[in-house]
């Protein structure tokens, strides 16, 4: 096993007249904080973003992306499959970042290929973020590894077992080509988190015996659903539009939402798990269509047989509880 580790790697690599200088960081979104260079190899200094998904996650993103310091990142194409979510991100992005703004009609794409044509209005070294359901990931990944792009992908990177092993598969592709990945894994790019990571491989808490977290809260609102496919709509289009409570295009609520806290133990205790036993139950029978289950827990075992006691509930007039806790012989 080999310690968990953000994707995004520290050094700076080049391609193209553009590079990426010093470490990015990926707060509740995308490369707030990365550092651009002052001159490029062809004379621009320009870097264009193309925007794949314009729901709330994405939006939030590209703020992240045109806040970051000294950046000169400029939206330049935008994809999604239904045309007021653009709009609504293009509008929300031009209250503040209005110069940073430039998607005319003709660099608007809509449909399921569209982040294709997105990509495609971009040149070799600038970015393409992603945050579609994660079921789309693995394609739109391919795809910016073949046009030379950086990436950002929204958590989760995949929603089952193939998606991931594909995620996997690809990401040496990207080293090749000395492209930036970086994944919307909040805890691995916050200040306090890292140093509380560099304190523990240190040994300021002696050998880590035992991890426990909670996420804990009433249902989250996303998930309720109107019976029936609205008209005017195909069945694909509200699914894709209510994925989180589709296992085929989300994970589910535990990979989409708990991963935080399952990826903030395996980091700081530097190892993957290798077992995991879990119950689960649906206890609210108010929402339809929905797949999630209300209530997990999970018992995972490190190979030195640590213990990780996870456990989420989404249910109504319950206690609230949301953290990691861990355990350390000193």
């Amino acid at each position: 096993m080999t310690e968990p580790r953000t994707i995004l790697p520290a050094s700076s690599t080049a391609l193209g007249r553009r590079r990426f200088l010093g470490t990015a960081a990926v707060g509740g979104g995308v490369l707030a904080g990365l550092r651009m260079p002052a001159v490029h190899a062809a004379g621009s200094d320009e870097i264009r973003l193309a925007l794949v998904g314009c729901g709330g996650r994405g939006g939030g993103a590209a703020v992240d992306a045109l806040s970051a310091p000294n950046g000169r990142v400029k939206v330049y194409a935008m994809a999604d499959v239904f045309p007021e979510r653009i709009e609504g991100v293009k509008r929300s992005l031009a209250q503040a970042h209005e110069d940073k703004i430039d998607v005319p009609e003709e660099r608007t794409y809509l449909g399921f290929e569209a982040y294709k044509r997105a990509m495609d209005a971009l040149r070799p070294g600038d970015i393409a973020l992603c945050a579609t359901p994660p079921a789309f990931r693995a394609a739109h990944f391919a795809y910016a590894i073949e046009k030379g792009l950086h990436f950002f992908m929204e958590k989760p990177a995949a929603v089952d077992g193939p998606s991931a092993k594909r995620i996997l598969e690809l990401a040496p592709k990207a080293d090749a080509k000395n492209l930036k990945v970086a994944v919307g894994l909040m805890c691995r790019h916050c200040d306090r988190r890292n140093e509380l990571h560099d304190r523990l491989r240190a040994g300021e808490a002696g050998d880590l015996i035992a991890f426990r977290g909670y996420r804990e809260h009433g249902p989250l609102h996303n998930l309720d659903l109107a019976p029936g496919v609205p008209d005017g709509m195909t069945e694909l289009q509200w699914q894709v539009k209510r994925f989180h409570s589709f296992l085929w295009a989300s994970g589910g609520i535990y990979s989409d939402y708990y991963v935080h806290h399952v990826d903030e133990v395996s980091w700081m205790k530097g190892a993957w798990p290798v077992r995991a036993e879990a119950v689960g139950g649906r206890h609210f029978q108010g929402r339809i269509n929905d797949q999630n289950f209300d209530s997990y827990g999970v018992e995972y075992t490190f190979a030195d047989g640590v213990k990780f006691f996870y456990y989420g509930r989404a249910m109504k007039n319950t206690p609230s509880k949301f953290g990691v806790f861990g355990q350390g012989s000193k």
